[in-house]
């Protein structure tokens, strides 16, 4: 800004100061929206971090202080324990199976997981569920149960735990362990279910909310796989209000829910151009998944659609 200049004595002297005035204050207003913008896009280019990720195949944290930082919310003093329901007893009779298994090969959990639900009659129900955690390893009980009582108990429901990390975290430090461990368990199932005799296979539905739906969309593009899914739920996708209808053979029999205020169905790189629906977005996120249920980033159970499940 350029320095104002002292008049010179005359019958009009503070002429020049009025019209300097405005030009300083201008200026220091564009200063301030400029930083206040540097500030929302700082903000936003981590939260995208957040829910991009590493790339697919990252090996996980590779500074010391990110594996300090991974192992303080992966198995130090801010690790997360949510209710696993599927530990709990089931009202309708169903199979609950869940393989709690940190820190191991995501291949020899998946067996070991899929070896105790064939021991528990799990793929001799009519149903197989295949819930995707978020990073935490919670599944949504609402979603559990309701299954159950749709399937008339005649199911079986099965999830790996591969962290007690906050989703966020996965996302941003260790995404390959959520992909490698739904890849692996889907694979296990597959494989197993593809062995019975045909008049005795279950239908295979996979259910993803938050973390569990971003994963799982993006095992479920290997053909092989996603031939052998008779339903696919997905609900709070993060950045799914971008993502479009689904497509493909499977898309009558997918369900793509997603609550018109949850913060996390807007994240995307689309934000960075614009600074104000990027400000309200992030102000939003904070309490979002704790909303009553149908909105925010809190969702009402789905169910697969008609004639999907033989």
């Amino acid at each position: 800004m350029a320095t104002p200049t002292v008049p010179a004595p005359d019958p009009a002297p503070q002429q020049p100061r009025r019209q300097a005035a405005p030009r300083r204050s201008s200026t220091r207003t564009s200063s301030r929206t400029r930083t206040r913008r540097h500030r929302i896009t700082a903000l936003l280019l981590l939260v995208v971090i957040l829910v991009a990720g590493a790339p697919p195949g990252s090996a996980g944290p590779a500074s010391p202080a990110a594996a300090a930082a991974w192992w303080a919310l992966d198995s130090g003093p801010f690790a997360r324990s949510p209710r696993d329901i599927l530990t709990e007893t089931s009202p309708t009779g169903a199979v609950r199976v869940f393989g709690d298994h940190p820190g191991q090969d995501a291949r020899t959990a998946a067996r070991e997981t899929v070896d105790a639900l064939d021991r528990a009659g799990g793929l001799d129900r009519r149903v197989l569920s295949v819930d995707l955690p978020t990073g935490s390893g919670w599944v949504d009980p609402d979603e559990v149960t309701a299954l159950e009582r749709w399937a008339g108990g005649d199911i079986a429901s099965v999830s790996v735990r591969y962290s007690a990390a906050p989703s966020a975290a996965v996302l941003l430090l260790h995404r390959d362990l959520a992909v490698d461990s739904a890849r692996a368990l889907l694979h296990e199932v597959v494989d197993r279910v593809d062995r019975r005799d045909p008049a005795r296979r279950p239908a295979i539905v996979v259910h993803g909310e938050s973390l569990g739906a971003f994963v799982g969309t993006e095992v479920l593009t290997d053909p092989r796989l996603d031939a052998a899914v008779a339903s696919r739920l997905w609900q709070g996708t993060p950045g799914g209000a971008h993502a479009g209808a689904p497509t493909g053979p499977g898309a009558r029999c997918t369900v793509a829910d997603l609550n018109d205020d949850d913060p996390v169905g807007q994240l995307s790189t689309r934000l960075l151009v614009h600074p104000v629906q990027a400000l309200t977005v992030l102000t939003d996120l904070p309490g979002s998944e704790n909303r009553p249920a149908g909105s925010g980033h809190s969702y009402r159970p789905v169910l697969p659609p008609a004639g999907c499940v033989r």
